[in-house]
C-alpha cells in the first residue's frame, strides 16, 4: 500500500503539491491554547513528511513560478502600507530593516561556521529562523552559480527547503516570545498597562459582545417647516450652513406625498418633512426648540453604514480632517473619533 502511494506522488507531483497545501492548512488549524502553526508553517512541515516518504519531481519552472508568485502576493500587501510609513516616519523603517538584516546575516554566518553547516542548510536556517522566505530564491540562485558538480549543487539546494522549513517555526515563535516576555522585562515596563495606556490615547474602546452604549453622538430627526420657520425659501446647502461650527446634513425631504432626496440646490418650502442628522448637542440645544418633530418612518428609512477608513490616496496626506470637511465628497460622512 504504501510503495503504491510512494510511486502514485512520483508520477503524479502536481496531485502531491496540492497533498501538501491540504494537509498544511489542516496541520496549521490545530491550536494549543492560543498558539497555532498556521498554514504557511504547517505546509512545510507538511512538505517536509511527503518528501521523506517520496522522492516527488518538481520541474524548476514550477519552483521558479511559484517563488515569484508568492513575492508578488508579499509585495502587493505590504507595498502601500511600506510607501506610507516612509512617507510618515522617514528613515526609521529604512535603518530597521538594515539593522535586521546585519544582524541577522552575521547570526547566521556565526551559527552557520560553528555547527559546520553546508551553504544549503546556512541558508536556509537564515530564511527560516528571520521567516524571510525570500532568501530562499537568492540562496538557490547563488549555489548553483557554484562551481561544484550538479549532484552536489542539488543537494545544497535541497537542504534550503529542510532548514527553512525547521527553522521557520522557531523565527515565530522567537519573536513572539521575544516581544512579549523577553524584550519587557529588559525594558522593565508592564506590556498589558502599556497596551492598554496606548488604547486609551488611540481612544480605543472594550464592551463585552451584544452590549453597546445606548448614547449616539450623532442623531437622525425628522422636523416639519412652518411658515415662520427661518429655512423656509433656502436651499438645503445655505440650511445645512446656518450652524457652522458643527455639521448638520438634510438628507431627505417629503414634500406633500412624495419623498425628495435632498440635492444641496433643492430650495426648501413651507410644510417640508425634512429629515436631518447632526451631533446629539445640536439636535437637543438648538434643532428641537425651534422645530416640531415628526414621526416618519418613511422618510427616516435612510441607509447608514459605519465603516474603519484607511488613507491611501496620497493627494490627502497632509490635509487637516476640517479641510476635507469642506470637501463634496465629504457630505453626510461623520468621524466617530
Amino acid at each position: 500500500m504504501l510503495t503504491w502511494l510512494e510511486q502514485f506522488l512520483v508520477r503524479y507531483p502536481e496531485l502531491a503539491l496540492f497533498l501538501v497545501i491540504a494537509a498544511g492548512y489542516w496541520i496549521g488549524s490545530f491550536k494549543i491554547g492560543t498558539f497555532s502553526l498556521g498554514p504557511v508553517t504547517g505546509a512545510l512541515f507538511a512538505g517536509l513528511a511527503v518528501g521523506d516518504f517520496a522522492h516527488v519531481p518538481v520541474s524548476s519552472m514550477t519552483k521558479s513560478f511559484l517563488f515569484l508568485l508568492f513575492l508578488f502576493g508579499v509585495g502587493y500587501l505590504v507595498g502601500p502600507q511600506f510607501a506610507q510609513s516612509m512617507k510618515r516616519d522617514g528613515l526609521k523603517p529604512m535603518l530597521l530593516a538594515i539593522v535586521v538584516c546585519l544582524t541577522g546575516l552575521a547570526t547566521s554566518i556565526a551559527v552557520a561556521k560553528v555547527l559546520r553547516l553546508d551553504p544549503g542548510y546556512a541558508s536556509g536556517l537564515m530564511s527560516g529562523a528571520l521567516s524571510q522566505s525570500a532568501a530562499m530564491g537568492t540562496a538557490t540562485d547563488a549555489i548553483n552559480g557554484l562551481a561544484i558538480p550538479e549532484a552536489q549543487r542539488a543537494l545544497f539546494v535541497s537542504h534550503i527547503a529542510v532548514a527553512d522549513a525547521v527553522c521557520y517555526i522557531f523565527g515565530y515563535a522567537g519573536v513572539i516570545l521575544f516581544v512579549t516576555q523577553i524584550a519587557p522585562a529588559l525594558l522593565k515596563i508592564d506590556l498589558p498597562a502599556e497596551a492598554l495606556k496606548l488604547e486609551q490615547a488611540l481612544g480605543v474602546t472594550r464592551t463585552k459582545p451584544g452590549l453597546a452604549s445606548a448614547w449616539r453622538k450623532f442623531e437622525l430627526r425628522a422636523y416639519r417647516l412652518d411658515e415662520r420657520s427661518a429655512l423656509v425659501g433656502v436651499t438645503v446647502a445655505a440650511a445645512e450652513a446656518r450652524i457652522p461650527d458643527y455639521r448638520l446634513f438634510i438628507h431627505r425631504i417629503r414634500r406633500g406625498e412624495h419623498l425628495l432626496e435632498a440635492d444641496p440646490s433643492t430650495v426648501l418650502a413651507a410644510g417640508d418633512l425634512v429629515a436631518l442628522s447632526a451631533p446629539r448637542q445640536v439636535i437637543v440645544e438648538w434643532i428641537g426648540p425651534r422645530a416640531e418633530e415628526v414621526e416618519d418612518r418613511e422618510l427616516l428609512d435612510i441607509p447608514l453604514i459605519t465603516a474603519d477608513v484607511i488613507l491611501i490616496n496620497p493627494k490627502l496626506a497632509g490635509v487637516t480632517l476640517e479641510a476635507a470637511a469642506r470637501e463634496s465628497w465629504a457630505r453626510a460622512l461623520y468621524c466617530a473619533r
